[in-house]
């Protein structure tokens, strides 16, 4: 069927949430179901068209969970966005409608009760009713809200930061240990998708934990700044698996997204940005360990970041993303040259340490044995400081 013209546009143009760059076949709901063919494998969805009827909401009480506004007499449609649109239900409910299926990470927040309670004095806007599909939601209704885009939520770079922190900090008591085999599988799983000239690994630190996945979009209730949960983004549903990710991979998602579009002032924002999430979470996530670059730090989110960003940018069309995202990537060589020779300086730091306490203990009485500990330690305190100067900043 030809698309509604007044649900997507007067001219009958796909909308923002069609990945044109994937695919040469023409917008066309009705294919949604079987499937559309990509690249990077097929993406499922569903026929929306309906949704703009007042009657469809009723008809759809018996399949929905929460408290589904059956009784529903006007349809308004606000906005699309890039993981599909939202309508106003009678100034009442403002209710997010998913196409395409990415999964059931808002749902879930909602229906698994312990999470749901850790998250209750958080900033987040909880969704109270949804439909649900087995490849994924396909509507969730929430109170009464405006979304706001990233970059241009009221307020500084650094409260988004503060509000996510908090939220992170919520989900403590679920955090689960240290998944760096399956991140960076995730990220090489990007990588060969997108067949991109970069290769990053990174070893992290056991501060370094997944958390339930939480996606945090932004918006307005009651003229009060909210985090509003957002499904797994398409690129993300196509390219790699879904895994449980630390709190600084969505800080750091954040911050790239807003850094893409030209929201930080300059480096001191950025700063006062991570500084924001640091001071919400437990001190161990953003200890000096946690947040080295040796370790992967904040710099291998950011590259996830990029590539996924460099993702939708192929996806959707968006030349200019597309390009900035390339730009960045260029520089990642830079990057992992210097973690390159800071891994010699650290080879020599502990054979010069080493060293030192061979000559000392078992040729201690030899001539000249005192002389060549003394050097070897030199050395070894002289690796240290050459790596702590070449090491790059952790923000």
């Amino acid at each position: 069927m030809d698309a509604d013209p007044e649900l997507f546009s007067p001219t009958g143009a796909p909308p923002p949430w069609y990945p044109l760059g994937l695919t040469d076949r023409a917008f066309d709901l009705e294919t949604l179901a079987d499937g559309v063919p990509s690249p990077w494998g097929r993406f499922h969805g569903w026929d929306p068209s309906d949704v703009m009827s007042p009657e469809w909401w009723g008809a759809r009480a018996k399949e929905a969970w929460g408290e589904w506004p059956s009784s529903v007499h006007r349809v308004e449609l606000v906005a699309h966005h890039r993981w599909g649109f939202e309508v106003q239900l009678d100034e009442r409910w403002t209710a997010h409608i998913y196409p395409l299926f990415t999964g059931h990470d808002v749902s879930t927040l909602a229906l698994h009760e312990p999470w749901r309670a850790s998250l209750e004095n958080t900033d987040l806007l909880m969704p109270t009713a949804g439909l649900k599909r087995p490849l994924g939601d396909a509507v969730t209704v929430f109170p009464l809200h405006e979304m706001r885009s990233p970059w241009e939520h009221e307020g500084a770079p650094a409260h988004r930061a503060a509000m996510c922190g908090r939220l992170h900090s919520a989900l403590v008591g679920h955090a689960t240990p240290n998944s760096e085999r399956r991140w960076n599988a995730r990220l090489k799983a990007i990588e060969d998708r997108l067949k991109t000239s970069t290769l990053w690994r990174a070893p992290h630190t056991s501060a370094v934990v997944g958390l339930p996945t939480v996606r945090p979009g932004f918006g307005v209730v009651d003229e009060a700044p909210c985090l509003v949960p957002q499904p797994r983004p398409l690129v993300e549903h196509l390219l790699c698996s879904p895994e449980r990710r630390p709190g600084v991979a969505v800080a750091a998602s954040l911050e790239q997204s807003i850094a893409i579009h030209d929201g930080f002032e300059g480096e001191v924002d950025r700063l006062a940005f991570y500084d924001a999430w640091a001071s919400e979470v437990p001190p161990a996530w953003s200890s000096a360990t946690a947040f080295s670059s040796a370790n992967g730090g904040v710099w291998i989110w950011r590259y996830e970041a990029m590539l996924l960003l460099l993702a939708e940018g192929r996806a959707f069309s968006l030349n200019d993303q597309a390009k900035r995202c390339e730009a960045w990537l260029r520089d990642v060589s830079r990057i992992q040259a210097r973690l390159g020779e800071l891994r010699t300086v650290i080879a020599v730091r502990k054979a010069s340490m080493y060293g030192a306490i061979g000559i000392t203990v078992l040729v201690a009485n030899s001539a000249g044995a005192w002389a060549l500990a003394a050097g070897a330690a030199c050395v070894s305190v002289l690796a240290h400081l050459t790596y702590h100067r070449r090491l790059p900043e952790p923000i």
